[in-house]
């Protein structure tokens, strides 16, 4: 992928700024590891919604956040969402799992 320009507001560069003193970095590796994160945040949200509205399949949405399927299950006990499993869900998860 190719170069990405972004033109950050007086407060992200505020604190873009107080992260490359703290951390030692520059700009660049600071914001790089800040989309990062927030994506990987961002896809993980997306991800629960379509989960909680029986969209997707717990396998689908670990899929989707780009976590594994136990990391999605303690994902959605922090969120305290309930269990959307039938029989027939573990047993595509469980083949999901398997591939």
């Amino acid at each position: 992928m190719g170069v990405i320009s972004v033109r950050p507001t007086p407060d992200l560069e505020r604190k873009i700024r107080k992260l490359m003193e703290f951390e030692k970095a520059d700009k660049s590796s600071i914001v790089r590891k800040a989309l990062e994160k927030g994506l990987n945040e961002e896809l993980k949200r997306l991800a629960l919604n379509l989960y909680v509205g029986r969209k997707v399949s717990l396998a689908k949405a670990a899929e989707i956040a780009e976590i594994s399927i136990r990391d999605m299950l303690e994902l959605v006990k922090e969120k305290r969402i309930s269990l959307n499993i039938t029989v027939d869900d573990l047993r595509k998860d469980f083949e999901e799992a398997m591939k």
